[in-house]
């Protein structure tokens, strides 16, 4: 088997990966923006329309559309995730994960009861705290800007290849 060959086909599989992973992320936006908007109508627009980009996204890194168009998803994920932790970054350090529901003051941790991913409320004790406080969708998104940087980079490598003139 050809080097040309096998450079292809790990370029295709991360292709896939790199759409899978985006389109998951999109699809789990998707679904949070209805109870979003019920509680902050700018954070429910963010997922909708964050969601319904990423899903798109996977157009682009199939049919790789170019360089700037591998640019503006990697950057557009990185947003997005950033935008996530400097929300969130209080939880990460070891602070009180999110708003509390009722307006009750973060001290009072015992008295609240944290919903799930359905809307249901369920007492879980304190919120976590550091690694095990990031969902799992901002792995997608890390693993999203991760693969699709790799391939970007193999797409540079083989057309710079592709240019130089064999001897």
């Amino acid at each position: 088997m050809s080097q040309s060959i096998l450079a292809d086909k790990k370029m295709l599989l991360l292709s896939f990966v790199a759409a899978a992973v985006t389109v998951i992320a999109g699809i789990i936006h998707l679904q949070m923006a209805p109870m979003a908007i019920s509680h902050d109508m700018g954070e429910g627009i963010l997922f909708l329309v964050g969601g319904a980009l990423q899903v798109f996204w996977a157009v682009p890194v199939i049919k790789r559309w170019g360089r700037a168009w591998q640019i503006i998803g990697i950057v557009g994920t990185a947003v997005f995730s950033i935008i996530w932790f400097s929300t969130h970054i209080h939880s990460l350090i070891g602070g009180h994960g999110g708003p509390m529901p009722g307006g009750i003051p973060p001290g009072n941790v015992s008295q609240v009861f944290h919903g799930n991913i359905t809307g249901g409320n369920f007492p879980r004790g304190p919120p976590p705290t550091g690694i095990r406080s990031i969902p799992q969708i901002e792995y997608l998104q890390m693993a999203f800007i991760i693969s699709y940087a790799g391939l970007s980079k193999m797409i540079s490598n083989k057309k710079k290849q592709s240019r130089i003139p064999a001897d």
